[in-house]
């Protein structure tokens, strides 16, 4: 079960950070460098446990819902989520 809480919040985290675009703000490198590494890491993740599904935790789980709250409520901003520390 806890597998497939990480694998659906991973795979929402990644598609709203996908899909952000960023209007009339400035671009900051760093800031699209974080973007990339969160997307990286959360795919990743998302990867590993459908390889490995017995390795799941529900505190990996939650971890990954609380990530998906946050990443859902900036609704992709990356910038907003370091700024504010959702």
């Amino acid at each position: 079960m806890a597998a497939h809480i990480i694998l659906l919040a991973n795979l929402v985290s990644v598609a709203v950070l996908m899909c952000y675009r960023r209007g009339g703000s400035r671009y900051k490198p760093w800031i699209s460098l974080l973007a990339y590494l969160l997307l990286v890491a959360l795919g990743g993740q998302a990867i590993d446990v459908s390889l490995n599904a017995g390795g799941a935790s529900g505190w990996d789980a939650s971890v990954s819902l609380l990530i998906t709250i946050m990443v859902v409520r900036a609704r992709g901003n990356v910038a907003a989520m370091a700024r504010c520390g959702l």
